[in-house]
């Protein structure tokens, strides 16, 4: 690279406007920085149970068993994903909560009991789960 010449953000493109014409851009492009990644938030896999049953059910059962403390769950049919939002209910004074649940129609029972007892608080969630799942195989008897 010669010395005299500068460093921009324009490129070369030997298209219309002659051999070497510039390109410009409207902000400055930044070279790649190998000390940052970027990620995409929004992507995730989720495992797809074949099996049939009422899962919106499921999930209301595992709520009366796991009776999360101080806060109000709304359980919904989510089209594509697991999704789980929480907030505080100030209605409901200090400590108040509002959480709403949604489940997808491929959700397993695992994953569902799962992300109701994190939700919930529980102490042990891999025990509360086991236990959830316990409780729905004992009532299909």
């Amino acid at each position: 690279m010669d010395a005299a010449a500068p460093a921009t953000s324009a490129l070369s493109w030997p298209g219309p406007g002659g051999a070497g014409a510039r390109v410009g851009y409207a902000h400055a492009v930044r070279e790649r920085d190998p000390h940052h990644v970027e990620i995409d938030r929004q992507r995730h896999v989720e495992y797809r149970d074949p099996s049939e049953f009422d899962r919106i059910a499921f999930a209301m059962r595992a709520l009366d068993r796991l009776r999360p403390k101080r806060m109000t769950v709304a359980v919904y049919p989510a089209t594509s994903a697991m999704r789980v939002e929480r907030g505080q209910n100030l209605h409901h004074g200090e400590g108040g909560s509002w959480a709403i649940v949604g489940i997808p129609p491929h959700a397993s029972r695992e994953h569902i009991a799962y992300a109701l007892a994190e939700l919930a608080g529980v102490a042990s969630v891999p025990y509360a789960v086991q236990s959830l799942l316990a409780a729905e195989r004992n009532a299909e008897i």
